[in-house]
């Protein structure tokens, strides 16, 4: 009897164990972030290149590695679908005087976000683009005057499936 109790006992723990594995493991894939030059994307147009590649850069006296590199440019990309959110941290270089960038967002066509940088530093933006068809981001300079076609430098420039932006439910 006591055999009888102790092998239940082992093999409930063990359904428990796979099952709560196989969840957290779906949780943790949903979660896995996919880098925007890794969508399927076409760009719309371009006042220079971009290079996706890590690059030591100083912000406001600290450090940050880039993962990408870009002059202004528009690009369009196909959303994977379902809930999803649009993370980008970007900022311009203590070495260059250039104006931050101002990043515009649409989702299927419709613009959902809009955000100009503030210099010195590292800025963050954070975009609900759950149910979307296609993705489109235009990275320009902030100001019509002045601008020398300076880098801008991103370390967050990913889609995160399965994620909403907070707030939205």
């Amino acid at each position: 009897m006591k055999r009888v109790r102790w092998l239940s006992g082992l093999l409930s723990a063990g359904v428990l164990s796979f099952t709560l594995a196989t969840v957290g493991a779906q949780v943790a894939q949903a979660q896995r972030e996919i880098h925007i030059l890794d969508l399927n994307c076409v760009r719309r147009w371009s006042d220079g290149p971009s290079y996706n590649q890590s690059t030591d850069v100083s912000i406001a006296r600290e450090i940050y590695t880039s993962i990408l590199k870009t002059q202004p440019f528009g690009l369009t990309c196909r959303l994977p679908g379902g809930r999803a959110s649009l993370r980008i941290e970007y900022g311009v270089s203590d070495r260059d005087s250039d104006p931050p960038a101002k990043i515009d967002v649409y989702v299927d066509g419709n613009q959902v976000a809009s955000q100009v940088g503030k210099a010195g530093q590292v800025n963050s933006l954070l975009v609900d683009v759950s149910n979307g068809k296609s993705l489109a981001i235009d990275i320009s300079c902030s100001r019509a005057t002045n601008c020398k076609n300076g880098w801008y430098y991103f370390f967050w420039f990913h889609v995160i499936p399965g994620a909403s932006s907070p707030g939205k439910r």
